[in-house]
C-alpha cells in the first residue's frame, strides 16, 4: 500500500522547500528524499482522503504548459523539469501531482503514462497531445500549443462570466430590495390605511397578498425553490433529461446563439489543435466528444466518427445536426478535400473566438438596460400600489 507524506527540507543551497512524496512507509520516504540531496526538517503522513483534492483550472494548465515548454526548450531534463514544477507551481494540487509524477518517471514510465493517473487534473486532450508530442519528438511544440489552447479557453470563460456577473448581482439586489419593501415597509403603511378604512385599489391588494404570502409562507416558497432545483438537477443527470435540456439550451433567445458560437469555437479549436499535434482524426474526435459538454454536440461527433469509419467525410454529418453554421461545415469540407483540415479548423476557431467576444459584449450591453427597466417596473408597481390609497386619503375620497 502506498502512503503519502508531506515534508519540509533544505536543498543543497540551503533553501527550505516543502512538498509531498508517496512511498510504502516513512523510512523509504526519508531514503528517497536523501537521494535527492535533501536535508529533512520535518516529515509526516498525509490523510489520503484529502490528498490532491482541489481544482485545476484552465489558466493553471496554461501556466503549467508555458513553464514546462520553457524548461524543455532550455534543455532541462524531463525529471528535473517536473521536480522544479513541483516546487514552483502556484496550484497546490499541481505541486502534489508533479511531486508524485517525478517518482513515477524515476521508474521508467513516460510522461503521458504518468499523467493518465490524474484524469481530474489533465483532460484527455492534454494527455493525447503529450503522447503525440513524445512519439513525434515535438513535446516542446505540443506544450506551447496546449498553453495557447488553455489560455484561450480561460479567456472565453472569463469574458462570459464577467458579462453575466453584473446582471446576476443586479437581479439579486432587486430581489432583496423587493423582499424588504414587501415584508418590512409595506405592512406598516397598510396597517395605517386599514385603520382609516380606506378602500384599497387592485394593485394595492395584489401587493398586500404578495406581502402576506412572503411573511406567512416564506418557508413554502423556499422549500419549493430547493425542491425544484434538486429535481431539475436529478433530471439533468439522466440521459433523457440531459438530452432534452441541452437541446432546449441551444434554442434559448439570445443565450442560445452565444452557446452555439462557444460550442463551435471550442470544437474547432480543440480538433484543430489535436490534428496539428499529430493525433489521428478518429482518436481526436473521440477526445473532442468527451469534452463537448452538450448532448447535441456529442451525438454529432459520434455520427461523424461513424461516417469516417464508413469511408465518408466529416462535414456532412456535422451539417445534418443543424448546430454548425454552413460556413463551418463548408470550411471543413474544403479542408478535407485539400488535406489542410487542421489549418482551416484553426482559422475557423479564430473567427468564432472573435464572434464569441462580440456576442458577449452585445449580451452585456443589452442586458443592462433590460434589467434596469425590469427593476423600475417592479419597484414602480409597488410604490404606486402604496401611494394610490394614500392619495385617496389626502384627497378626502371615500
Amino acid at each position: 500500500m502506498t502512503l503519502k507524506f508531506s515534508y519540509q527540507a533544505r536543498n543543497s543551497s540551503g533553501k527550505v522547500i516543502t512538498g509531498a512524496i508517496a512511498s510504502e512507509n516513512e523510512s523509504k520516504a526519508r531514503a528517497t528524499l536523501r537521494r535527492r540531496n535533501l536535508f529533512i526538517i520535518q516529515i509526516r503522513p498525509v490523510d489520503s482522503s484529502s490528498a490532491l483534492k482541489g481544482k485545476v483550472t484552465a489558466i493553471d494548465l496554461a501556466v503549467f504548459c508555458r513553464q514546462f515548454a520553457t524548461m524543455v526548450q532550455a534543455g532541462v531534463p524531463l525529471l528535473g523539469t517536473i521536480r522544479i514544477l513541483a516546487q514552483q507551481s502556484d496550484n497546490k494540487v499541481l505541486r502534489g501531482i508533479c511531486d508524485e509524477m517525478g517518482q513515477s518517471l524515476e521508474t521508467g514510465k513516460t510522461l503521458s503514462e504518468t499523467m493518465r493517473n490524474y484524469p481530474k487534473a489533465f483532460p484527455p486532450l492534454f494527455i493525447s497531445m503529450v503522447e503525440a508530442g513524445e512519439v513525434g519528438g515535438a513535446l516542446e511544440t505540443v506544450l506551447e500549443r496546449l498553453a495557447g489552447h488553455f489560455e484561450k479557453d480561460a479567456d472565453v470563460r472569463a469574458k462570459v462570466k464577467g458579462a453575466l456577473t453584473y446582471p446576476a448581482v443586479v437581479v439579486v439586489i432587486a430581489i432583496i430590495a423587493v423582499v424588504i419593501l414587501l415584508t418590512f415597509v409595506l405592512p406598516t403603511i397598510i396597517n395605517m390605511l386599514v385603520e382609516q378604512k380606506v378602500e384599497l385599489p387592485l394593485p394595492t391588494r395584489i401587493v398586500i397578498w404578495t406581502s402576506e404570502f412572503l411573511q406567512g409562507y416564506w418557508y413554502v416558497l423556499l422549500a419549493a425553490v430547493i425542491a425544484s432545483s434538486f429535481s431539475l438537477k436529478k433530471y439533468a443527470a439522466t440521459a433523457g433529461g440531459k438530452a432534452l435540456i441541452d437541446r432546449a439550451v441551444l434554442k434559448l433567445p439570445v443565450f442560445g446563439r452565444l452557446i452555439v458560437k462557444m460550442i463551435v469555437s471550442r470544437f474547432t479549436r480543440s480538433l484543430g489543435t489535436l490534428l496539428k499535434s499529430g493525433v489521428p482524426l478518429l482518436q481526436a474526435l473521440d477526445i473532442v466528444k468527451s469534452i463537448a459538454g452538450n448532448d447535441v454536440m456529442v451525438k454529432a461527433v459520434a455520427e461523424a466518427q461513424q461516417s469516417i469509419k464508413e469511408g465518408q467525410g466529416l462535414a456532412q454529418p456535422l451539417e445534418k445536426t443543424g448546430v454548425f453554421p454552413p460556413m463551418v461545415t463548408k470550411m471543413i469540407s474544403i479542408g478535407e478535400d485539400t488535406g489542410s483540415l487542421d489549418s482551416l479548423l484553426e482559422k475557423v476557431a479564430v473567427f468564432y473566438d472573435r464572434e464569441v467576444d462580440v456576442a458577449v459584449s452585445k449580451l452585456s450591453s443589452s442586458l443592462e438596460p433590460l434589467l434596469m427597466v425590469f427593476m423600475g417596473v417592479v419597484v414602480g408597481f409597488i410604490v404606486i400600489s402604496i401611494f394610490l390609497p394614500m392619495f385617496k386619503v389626502a384627497g378626502g375620497g371615500p
